[in-house]
């Protein structure tokens, strides 16, 4: 069985990708062995470098796949549709963070099916990087207070995320998330790249 894979980000692979390939990030490939074995693999990205690490990483693991060369792509039919991301900020006041978490998973069960939504994910900030923000000097963890949130979420378009605001049952369970909230939250509209 011949297989072409995607190496890239879903939300990559959802925008542009070669028609009939299939998905599997790179840092993923770990849960695919089983799956890969006995199969003709071929591997492409956007660049060549997730690919070429993918193709050294299942070499490695006894897959034997080949690498699509990056002047070949354009050979390939490709498909793909619009992606949108909502990006939500939220702090949380100290002492509520677990009923707010179980009022967002609640809310997530509910936006599951509703119309022009692809998926979400909710993050929690934990600490603050010290490298990755340049600050001198030697610091432990420090506790982020009030606890703050981001939180994305994806969509067909945005006339879908705007509809999607609109529904009584979507609007109760932001509602709902009001009280445990320290600061005004706030949304923006964010385009993926990468």
């Amino acid at each position: 069985m011949k297989l072409i894979v995607d190496a890239r980000s879903r939300e990559e692979y959802y925008k542009n990708h070669v028609k009939g390939s299939l998905n599997i990030p790179l840092f993923d490939l770990e849960y695919y062995i089983d799956f890969l074995k006995g199969k003709e693999v071929t591997i492409y990205c956007d660049t060549g470098r997730r690919a070429r690490m993918a193709v050294e990483y299942l070499s490695d693991q006894g897959i034997k796949a080949a690498l699509v060369p990056q002047e070949d792509l354009d050979k390939y039919e490709k498909e793909g549709k619009p992606l949108f991301c909502a990006i939500n900020y939220l702090s949380v006041k100290p002492g509520l963070e677990k009923e707010f978490e179980e009022k967002v998973k609640e809310l997530c069960r509910v936006t599951y099916g509703k119309k022009g939504f692809l998926g979400s994910k909710i993050f929690r900030v934990s600490t603050i990087s010290y490298g990755g923000s340049g600050l001198q000097g030697t610091y432990k963890d420090i506790d982020v207070k009030p606890t703050k949130y981001v939180m994305l979420t994806y969509w067909t378009s945005k006339k879908a995320h705007e509809e999607f605001h609109k529904e009584p049952d979507i609007v109760e369970g932001f509602m709902a998330l009001m009280k445990y909230l320290s600061i005004m939250p706030y949304e923006e509209y964010g385009e993926i790249i990468r």
